[in-house]
């Protein structure tokens, strides 16, 4: 179909049309035996006029002869068409031409049915293909979306289709008004997605790419956009590490593990063509998302593309009235698992004592003590409490987001102006963000060979919590659930007033583990952080072939940190007197400021050409530039006469300190990409890159990425055009090479430091500080992949299928040595490891009845090897060539001593066991537990990531579900809300009620135990084992969406286009056997991060 593009976006022109152009312009052409479909283009190409029709509708393809000089459009069309059954609407500079409804070829014909097409948000839809079913006979909808039939019969269907929509079949019988809304579609063949530098058709890829749409996306309320494409696309793993207010923690792979380099394993993310920070983005901005997993694909960004490359395109406006958009919801979170602990005193200071006896230390409680708290049970004695802390920690957040948008434009200049807010509330208190989006493009088309344009993206953001959080989340989170019940949050003191409570008189690690609320009360710090990030762009269409395009960008980042904490008095329980003032580290106020300012400027000359109606070439051409600068400023002060005080030159000069870093890089790059197709049967693409970074030494600098890739679309060869039922099928295979330059700001310089003599001299001297490797090159990635795309039945059932090996080679990592030499760590290239790993993608889109539904799956698997590493290493994980990266190296477990002779008889331990501690296994039998029985378990990374959705459509009713999950990952489980009495913690009620209380009761849980770091009981916790080790696969409804949008009608009634109500709920519920904390988090299974939450929703969507 013609323009295809440009009909997806393509909607009501009413209060912009005129028929001044249309009658004015005049028109000379002079063709001989030359398609129909290329005169039109012609005819766009030398003048404003566009072309809406549809092939299977309209014979395009035939050749004629045409000589005019000086004819109105009209005339031309009377010309060309001579024959034919069509008829056109002109409507200024847009022409529509469809066929004229035939009566000859039904029987039976009695009635006439008119109507509207809309898309889902409300509006009207242009050139959609309107059928007769079982006859070539029907209409295309006109600018406003309405279509009208005549003479059917009531036995008739009609069928409705659009490029990247759902086909849909709708019975006639006595209706004679059908208003019609399209579903979006999986891609389509036909449809276009973006690539590097440019759109491509998918028919048409040769590489490994996958697209997700921004109204599939927008279907979930969650802020972050890296949450959105959780599990929508095989290959990309997103896990969450926590649901902190704001945070953007996540952790983003493309095929798995990269690199294990401190370049990382993140992807280049590119918004609108610029680097940038996805996590910055309103998800109400977004019209698609491109994910390029291959060399094909992304060697065209040759040094930073190793890690695959993440394009965002965002909203821009459109050639349609101007309309004003509302979207709102209001959402309350909770966490989705916290700790189930003990919470009875008497029962947690049994406990205790009895964990005491097994490390041989007297008891910590006395029996009055315990039989006080037991006989006061129930009574609600504020001295004899107890005291839920998880409870009373963590609450519902409540959380509003707001998204206005104004957009819409004539055949000349389209805008979008766009302004969203985000308030977050902590589950617990103090924590806080607020987010302020603005957003604003515009695009100009000045003449017919002239398009200017633009956007600006500004943003704020404001960011609270605690004094700890600041520093490590762990710190504060971890203290939630330290305290026992057998104590309150604050107490009355002696003279009546009320203080916050210290633990015990006596207790261990008092500096270290306090009252978590006392801590909310010592201070907080808050972090506001600004960035704009403006572009322009110019397009010039050389000549009818030949286009040149240029960007530039520039993106300003400025975040000013304020850690204020001061002291708060602590009272111990017992007796309220004083213990402490809380203060630990960072007494005082710090501040910090940031700032970091980048440009970019690239240019591209693309040559397009169709030679003979049979070869088409698609040739590019760049040059890319980018600078970056970044410096901040930090300072602290203590002693403050006020606590209330917050400014830096309030506190005491005597003791502060100062800091400050700057940096720049730049890179350079030259580009190209050679795209041909025969007949789109036979696909041909090169891609190359020329990179050149300060990163790396001068004499290395320059890297050459070359890719080159083939398809080959088997269903369009004359030996397949029997198989009616086949739509698509596609073979293609790629190679390439990419780099990864993300290693730090010139790692192959000297770098000189300061120092005073050791022996009391105060003179300052400088010193060289780290060995370095003049030599340091680029981390290279070798991608081969291979893959099929098939379409059968008209879209009912779709499938992608790739097979890829990626290598990356001369890792750049940091490589121990002996403490001796006295200088730090050099950066070498001194690794290489292998990703090997299949991707499926599956579709089904039907209709049934009324109900029309799409059901989606993904599923992706990869093995990881260490092929070679300078200096392996040996700790809980092992890393060694011919293994996994950090795959588990633990002790086996093998069950718990139930007498003391089965101890006696058994293998030496190197700590001394008792019966109800742990028995491992003696793998290499010589009789002694040691680092030698140590062996290599799965489960470092997952056997299976996945992901599935469906959703369903019956009248004005919308559902959707979508589930992701993983399959085969183990995680280490231990410390904060799992072991017993990690500084003071409660164990887990579990464990408690299951425990070993003497031979034969259990050969699952040990005897009760103090667990944790600092504390930790050795024969239990001393031997990093199996026992700590789970398998934590999990199957989570992500998200659940209900939406009922209102009739047209009564929308009409009150003056708006479009109106929807909708109930969203996101993580709902998680099926899974993993007992640590949340299984999606990325770090070791305890409790000491923010939770991740559940959120429900109900939100409302308006336009007018």
């Amino acid at each position: 179909m013609k323009l295809i593009v440009f009909i997806i976006c393509f909607s009501v022109f009413g209060g912009y049309a005129s028929n001044s152009y249309s009658q004015v312009t005049r028109l000379s052409l002079d063709f001989n035996n030359t398609s129909i479909k290329e005169i039109l283009l012609e005819i766009e190409n030398s003048s404003e006029f566009y072309f809406l029709y549809n092939n299977d509708l309209i014979d395009v393809e035939k050749k004629v002869d045409i000589e005019v000089r000086n004819r109105k459009v009209t005339e031309i069309l009377d010309v060309l068409f001579d024959g034919q059954e069509v008829k056109y609407s002109v409507i200024d500079r847009q022409i529509i031409i469809s066929p004229n409804n035939m009566t000859n070829k039904i029987s039976q014909q009695q009635i006439s049915v008119s109507g509207t097409v809309t898309d889902e948000s409300g509006q009207p839809m242009p050139g959609v293909t309107v059928l007769i079913k079982a006859t070539s006979q029907g209409t295309v909808t006109q600018l406003d979306g309405t279509f009208n039939i005549t003479n059917l019969s009531q036995e008739a269907v009609l069928v409705f289709s659009f490029v990247g929509m759902l086909t849909q079949e709708i019975p006639v019988g006595d209706q004679t008004q059908i208003d019609v809304v399209m579903r979006v579609d999986a891609i389509g063949i036909e449809e276009v997605v973006a690539i590097g530098y440019g759109t491509q058709k998918k028919a048409n890829l040769t590489g490994s790419v996958a697209s997700v749409g921004g109204l599939e996306l927008n279907k979930r309320t969650t802020p972050n956009v890296q949450n959105l494409l959780q599990g929508k696309v095989a290959g990309l793993q997103v896990t969450q590490s926590g649901g902190t207010p704001g945070g953007d923690g996540a952790e983003i792979r493309i095929r798995g593990l990269g690199t294990f380099s401190s370049a990382g394993s993140s992807p280049l993310v590119l918004i609108d063509g610029i680097q940038g920070d996805m996590t910055d983005l309103d998800p109400n901005n977004i019209e698609s998302v491109s994910v390029l997993k291959d060399a094909a694909s992304a060697a065209i960004y040759g040094a930073r593309a190793a890690n695959g490359v993440i394009l965002i395109t965002t909203k821009r406006g459109s050639m349609q009235p101007v309309t004003v958009e509302y979207n709102v919801s209001f959402e309350a979170q909770n966490a989705t698992k916290l700790p189930d602990l003990v919470t009875n005193s008497a029962d947690y200071m049994e406990l205790w004592n009895e964990a005491n006896e097994r490390n041989g230390q007297p008891h910590y409680f006395t029996q009055d003590e315990i039989d006080a708290y037991r006989q006061h049970e129930g009574m609600n004695d504020p001295r004899y409490p107890n005291f839920d802390w998880v409870d009373y920690m963590f609450k519902t957040a409540f959380v509003q987001n707001h998204h206005l948008s104004v957009y819409g434009g004539n055949e000349k200049t389209a805008f979008n102006l766009a302004f969203g807010y985000l308030d977050q509330g902590g589950i617990v208190d103090l924590y806080d963000f607020k987010r302020y989006n603005l957003r604003f493009s515009i695009d100009s088309k000045i003449t017919n060979w002239l398009k200017i344009g633009g956007n600006v993206q500004t943003l704020k953001k404001a960011r609270v919590q605690d004094v700890q959080g600041a520093f490590v989340e762990a710190y504060f989170i971890m203290h939630c659930y330290a305290p026992g019940p057998n104590y309150t949050p604050t107490m009355t003191l002696p003279d009546g007033s009320t203080g916050y409570v210290a633990r015990y008189s006596n207790s261990i690690a008092e500096w270290t583990v306090r009252n978590p609320e006392a801590i909310l009360a010592q201070g907080s710090n808050t972090t506001d952080s600004y960035s704009a990030l403006p572009q322009m762009y110019a397009e010039v269409k050389l000549t009818k072939d030949l286009t040149w395009y240029t960007k530039g960008a520039a993106s300003f980042d400025y975040s000013f940190n304020k850690n204020h904490e001061h002291a708060v008095d602590n009272y111990y329980f017992k007796d309220g007197s004083y213990a402490h003032n809380g203060a630990v580290w960072h007494l005082g106020v710090r501040d910090n400021m940031n700032t970091s300012f980048m440009t970019t400027l690239y240019s591209t000359l693309n040559y397009s050409k169709e030679f003979n109606e049979d070869h088409n070439i698609n040739a590019l051409m760049g040059y890319n530039q980018e600078n970056a600068y970044y410096r901040s400023l930090g300072g602290t002060r203590k002693y403050f006469p006020l606590n209330s005080l917050k400014e830096l030159n309030a506190g005491s000069p005597l003791e502060q300190t100062t800091s400050g870093t700057a940096s720049e890089w730049a890179i350079q790059s030259l580009f190209g990409r050679i795209a041909y197709d025969y007949k789109s049967k036979y696909l041909l693409e090169v891609n190359a890159r020329y990179d050149g970074t300060s990163r790396i030494a001068p004499d290395t600098r320059w890297g050459f990425f070359p890719s080159i890739s083939a398809g080959w679309r088997i269903s369009e060869e004359s030996f397949m055009k029997d198989i009616s039922w086949l739509d698509n099928l596609k073979f293609r295979g790629s190679w390439g090479q990419l780099g990864n330059q993300n290693v730090g700001t010139y790692p192959y310089q000297d770098v000189l430091s300061t120092t005073q003599y050791a022996f009391g001299s105060q003179e300052t001297g400088v010193y060289p500080s780290r060995l370095v490797d003049k030599s340091l090159q680029w981390e290279t990635t070798t991608v081969t992949d291979i893959g099929v795309d098939a379409s059968i039945k008209n879209g009912l059932f779709t499938l992608t299928a790739d097979w890829f090996n990626k290598v990356t080679d001369d890792i750049l990592y940091s490589v121990p040595v002996p403490a001796s030499v006295g200088l730090s760590s050099p950066t070498v290239n001194g690794g290489k490891m292998k990703n090997t790993g299949w991707e499926f993608e599956l579709g089904h889109n039907n209709k049934i009845g009324e109900v029309t539904y799409n059901v989606n799956f993904n599923l992706s698997t990869y093995k990881n090897e260490v092929l070679s590493i300078l200096r392996p290493s040996y700790g809980t994980t092992i890393i060694e060539e011919g293994l996994p990266y950090n795959s588990w190296y633990l002790t086996e477990w093998i069950g718990i001593f139930q007498t003391q002779d089965e101890i006696d008889n058994g293998p030496e331990h190197p700590y001394d066991p008792k019966p109800g501690d742990l028995k491992f296994k003696d793998q290499n039998n010589d009789g002694v537990i040691d680092s030698k029985d140590r062996k290599v378990f799965d489960g470092a990374f997952p056997d299976f990531y996945y992901g599935g959705s469906i959703n369903l459509t019956w009248k004005n009713l919308d559902v959707s579900a979508f589930f992701q999950g993983v399959a085969g990952v183990k995680n280490f489980v231990r410390n904060w809300g799992l072991s017993p009495f990690t500084q003071g913690s409660p164990p887990t009620k579990e464990l408690a009620e299951n425990r070993w209380t003497g031979p034969g009761s259990t050969n699952e849980y040990p005897a009760i135990y103090r667990g944790g770091q600092w504390s930790s009981y050795k024969p239990v916790e001393g031997t990093a084992s199996t026992f700590h080790l789970e398998d934590a696969s999990y199957l989570r409804l992500k998200n659940l969406r209900i939406g009922y949008t209102l009739p047209k009608a009564t929308v009409e009634r009150i003056g708006l286009k479009y109106v929807q109500v909708y109930f969203s709920g996101d993580n709902l519920f998680t099926i899974t056997d993993y007992p640590g904390a949340d299984p999606e988090r990325i770090s070791s299974g305890h409790y000491s991060v923010y939770p991740q939450l559940r959120t429900l929703a109900l939100g409302l969507k308006i336009k007018l």
